[in-house]
């Protein structure tokens, strides 16, 4: 199944978001860690005028929702609480899907 996950960031976490940025990217790649959880898509999102990162969107394909729910509470950035929020939801990919 495919899953969208929307994150938002905690303001006041802004420099230790930045310290993680390059582990978090490598768990995103890192299959070995999950190797049941592909990431198709993901980035930041930002603030009205681009200036600072507020968040992340996702798009996985995951055996299961609970699946991608795990993925992303063992991501480092929730393991340091980044999160303000985090929502993963099933999505039906109609659109610019992989082959």
């Amino acid at each position: 199944m495919y899953c969208v996950v929307f994150a938002t960031h905690k303001a006041e976490k802004g420099q230790e978001r930045s310290q993680l940025q390059d582990s978090f990217a490598a768990y995103l790649h890192d299959h070995a860690q999950h190797p049941d959880v592909t990431v198709h898509h993901g980035g930041q999102t930002l603030s009205q005028n681009d200036q600072s990162v507020t968040g992340l969107v996702l798009v996985l394909e995951a055996p299961s929702l609970e699946a991608a729910q795990a993925f992303v509470a063992g991501s480092p950035y929730a393991q340091a609480d980044i999160f303000a929020e985090s929502h993963v939801r099933p999505w039906n990919w109609l659109t610019g899907r992989p082959a």
